[in-house]
């Protein structure tokens, strides 16, 4: 059984928080895997766990065919704005409602850590890229370059206990571990790199909103409560104040590059 159901429900609480203020941090993540990809005029580009569209924005600003998925109702609202005719559906990762090999390139950023099996959720990716085609998944780098590694410690303690066996966000962050998986789902991966980005947000206020929004944000306001969320978070990013107010959280992340 997938995680659709419940992943959408958290991440799309807050969507215009996450999108207005947390999500134009990942840009050059997309570019750098896009590059990777040679994605060009006429590749055809499924992301799966597409949010509010920004990614697929991006590679249709480098001529891509896009098409999207994502478990969240009201992101997949969101990026059907911004990309007017697109095919965007709300759906389960690890059951994609396309043919096999459909697609040039299929995109997970962020995403297939999410999956109830994620070496499932990445044969599902493998299934519809076409032969010859490629699969890119990207999750977070080493937990020692994120800046964002005591707000997810706070998080942690702020939300119910999560059960056995439930990753973390670091899980897949190991040299390795990306590419063992997608092994095990009949991949071949063929490179890696990794990609900075840096979270920056004006004033305090504006960081918390864009904190509080994103899917495990919203699980531990829920438990914990708003107010003892917002205090928890406050304290955890208060090493990255500058002088002026401003708040800038550098972050690593990390992709692999695989064939089906």
């Amino acid at each position: 059984m997938g995680t659709a159901q419940v992943q959408g429900e958290l991440w799309g609480a807050r969507v215009r928080d996450w999108t207005e203020l947390q999500e134009g941090a990942c840009k050059p993540l997309y570019l750098a895997a896009y590059a990777a990809a040679k994605v060009t005029n006429g590749t055809t580009l499924l992301d799966v766990g597409c949010g509010a569209g920004l990614a697929l924005r991006v590679a249709a600003e480098q001529g891509a065919s896009i098409t999207g998925l994502d478990a969240a109702q009201n992101l997949v609202a969101v990026a059907r704005e911004r990309l007017p005719g697109a095919d965007i559906r709300v759906g389960e990762l690890e059951e994609l409602p396309f043919a096999d090999g459909s697609f040039d390139v299929v995109t997970g950023f962020n995403s297939f850590q999410y999956a109830a099996d994620r070496v499932h959720a990445l044969a599902e990716a493998r299934r519809v890229a076409r032969p010859g085609g490629l699969v890119i998944a990207a999750v977070w780098g080493d937990p020692a370059k994120c800046d964002m590694a005591p707000y997810f410690a706070a998080l942690g303690a702020l939300m119910p206990p999560p059960p056995p066996g439930t990753p973390g966000p670091w899980a897949l962050s190991d040299p390795g571990v990306l590419e063992g998986l997608a092994e095990s789902a009949g991949l071949k991966p063929t490179r890696s790199e990794t990609v900075t980005i840096v979270y920056s947000f004006a004033d305090r206020e504006t960081a918390l909103r864009a904190f509080c929004a994103a899917g495990p944000a919203i699980r531990a306001l829920r438990h914990s409560g708003e107010e003892t969320a917002r205090r928890a978070i406050a304290e955890a990013i208060a090493p990255y104040r500058k002088a002026d107010g401003s708040y800038a959280l550098t972050n690593e992340f990390r992709f692999i590059v695989s064939s089906p």
